[in-house]
């Protein structure tokens, strides 16, 4: 009977050491990275769509990829354009899900921002960003999220 009493005691100490751990390790942060995945940098706190003044019918309903820059678009914003469109092509079958769009400056600073299907701004990239960093960033957000 002793036997069969420590075998259970074995059980559940193999079973609650990861647990213990798990709460150690989030309660102290120790071995959790300080950064998140993302390349670009995430608005905290999320500004919703009343809040930076994008347009209900618009910008609801998809994600979208909005390039903000001056009001008059150069040749310099023009490629900016076209090489958000590769980025948005490189989602494959994943960007039928995904709008590109040229917002002039007004509300938003200048940028690549990412807008989620409920119209709240998620991630911003500058407007010298890598067309990898914000690919992963989309896929990341695609795949994670089932709206839109």
């Amino acid at each position: 009977m002793s036997n069969s009493r420590g075998v259970f005691w074995i059980v559940w100490g193999i079973g609650l050491v990861p647990v213990l751990l798990a709460l150690l390790a989030w309660a102290s942060g120790v071995g959790v990275p300080e950064q998140g995945s993302n390349q670009g940098e995430l608005v905290q706190p999320v500004r919703t769509l009343d809040e930076w003044g994008g347009d209900v019918g618009h910008h609801t309903g998809h994600w979208s990829l909005l390039l903000v820059d001056d009001a008059r678009c150069s040749e310099a914003c023009e490629a900016r354009l076209e090489a958000l469109k590769r980025v948005h092509d490189a989602l494959g079958r994943e960007a039928d899900r995904v709008r590109v769009d040229l917002v002039p400056s007004g509300e938003l600073e200048p940028g690549v921002w990412v807008v989620d299907p409920l119209g709240n701004l998620v991630i911003k990239h500058p407007l010298s960003y890598e067309g990898k960093a914000l690919l992963g960033d989309m896929r990341r957000l695609l795949k994670a999220s089932r709206l839109g």
